[in-house]
């Protein structure tokens, strides 16, 4: 019996007060020996002769250790291990088993109503996954940033909001932020520590850095799940390093280039807790941080499947059409949900509810949906306007060195793939196996171009030879 409880004992790991006295007594030693600054991985493994990875364990508490390496971490800050300072790992027992929960702190600022969410099982398994470091193989590092990135409309709001909902339980604090319209940055930080701190710290420092500063120590200290929507309000100015948008200049540069620091320093320092930041773009400064199995990630958000879409027409209506019909009218809109409650509404008033009926229009991009694909045209660069006409014109996934022959020569392979950077991005081309495509509804968008005759949305500069647009109409 003695040996069958050892097999299910599979380490230990640190209960919420247990965390709680180790987070208290290491801020504690930061504020009077380290100067206020926080103490590394590696700074905190050196005193207390650990692996810096398992001192990450250990504040992770996502992972089980040996007693031993608990006893080590307390007594560096001279503290005693007490019997309710860990628990033991068992498959058997649920986690909350064993202690008591601790008391969370909930703040859904204008966070939308998804009471009619659709599907995203397999999407909130895999982010919840990254965030809890729940994986039947190896022990990964929990997600201390993740980027949920997608075109408009294509449901990151309202799924970011479903995962907090369903993580709530699992973390000290819950706080989500829209970034819409601009949030300045030392506002943010401010209603940020408010949170964290109970209204206890109101008298922050100014400077900017120092703000960084306390949000951090509070994300080290408390288990805390942040989200903020709308990010490419800012992160659109540092897409790429060389290619900026125009209709940036309502944004201060100074405020992009904090809010890519505050970015950058969180996916950097060591802490419990995960930001989550919906945007169109991501920014190329946290890049280098990104990676499979790292603790900053991407996760690039596609449409839904036509069963969920049916669900979402069912919330407005009665709609009629062949499994064909439903199949074409989501792919044309690639599963964007936006978009195609908007359809949902033309199909019910204008063809009492027949899909097939609207689908022999034969027009897919029309009303609010073609203004909103204006309004980001308009302010791409020449390059990339041209390269989008190419590759609408050609919808058949292409590699960069075929896309290179059909570009004319003025075009550097430089600015050509600063502009597929930028263009991927921005959620307008996807990539697979070295293959570079539209989405679909941007080849109709570019279509209803020639069709109508408005090739001056294209610069003449850059614009294909009329024999190749010949060639191709024919």
């Amino acid at each position: 019996m003695k040996s069958q409880q050892k097999t299910r004992r599979r380490g230990v790991m640190l209960t919420p007060q247990g965390l709680q006295k180790l987070q208290d007594a290491k801020s504690q030693s930061e504020s009077y020996e380290n100067f206020d600054k926080h103490y590394t991985c590696e700074v905190l493994g050196f005193r207390m002769g650990l692996d810096p990875d398992t001192v990450a364990k250990v504040f992770a508490c996502e992972v089980g250790v040996d007693r031993q390496t608990l006893k080590s971490c307390f007594q560096t800050f001279n503290l005693q291990l007490e019997p309710n300072d860990y628990q033991f790992l068992n498959p058997h027992i649920k986690p909350q088993e064993g202690y008591t929960k601790i008391q969370n702190r909930i703040d859904w600022g204008e966070a939308p109503d998804v009471s009619l969410f659709c599907g995203r099982t397999e999407d909130l398994a895999t982010l919840k996954g990254w965030i809890l470091a729940e994986s039947p193989t190896n022990q990964p590092i929990p997600c201390r940033l993740i980027t949920l990135l997608g075109m408009g409309g294509i449901g990151k709001t309202w799924l970011s909001v479903k995962l907090a909902q369903q993580l709530q339980d699992q973390f000290k604090f819950v706080i989500w932020r829209s970034l819409l319209p601009t949030f300045p940055v030392n506002d943010l930080l401010a209603d940020l520590i408010g949170v964290l701190s109970d209204r206890k710290e109101t008298d922050l420092p100014e400077p900017f850095n120092h703000r960084i500063s306390r949000l951090i120590h509070y994300l080290q200290r408390y288990r805390c799940l942040l989200v903020l929507d709308g990010a490419d309000r800012f992160l659109q100015e540092c897409a790429t390093p060389e290619i900026i948008y125009r209709d940036c200049i309502c944004l201060h540069h100074t405020t992009t280039g904090e809010y890519c620091q505050l970015l950058r320093r969180i996916g950097e320092a060591t802490h419990q807790s995960c930001l989550i930041l919906t945007s169109r773009v991501k920014s190329h400064q946290i890049t280098p941080l990104e990676g499979k199995t790292r603790p900053v990630r991407v996760f690039c958000l596609q449409g839904l499947q036509v069963t969920d879409i049916q669900e979402l027409f069912k919330t407005k209506g009665t709609f009629r059409g062949t499994p064909n019909a439903w199949n074409r009218l989501i792919k044309s809109y690639a599963g964007n949900p936006h978009v195609l409650n908007c359809i949902a509404t033309t199909i019910q008033q204008l063809f009492d509810g027949s899909i097939t009926e609207f689908l022999k229009q034969k027009v897919t991009v029309f009303g609010t949906i073609l203004k909103d694909l204006d309004r980001e045209f308009e302010y791409l660069p020449d390059v990339a306007k041209a390269t989008i006409q190419c590759m609408g014109l050609n919808p058949q996934p292409i590699s960069f060195s075929q896309l290179r022959t059909k570009i004319p020569s003025s075009v550097s392979s430089q600015e050509l793939l600063e502009t597929l950077e930028l263009l991927q991005v921005r959620s307008w081309i996807d990539t697979k196996s070295g293959l570079l495509s539209l989405h679909p509804m941007m080849i109709e968008y570019v279509k209803s171009f020639i069709i109508d005759q408005k090739i001056t949305k294209f610069p003449p500069s850059v614009f294909l030879d009329q024999e190749h647009q010949r060639q191709v109409a024919s």
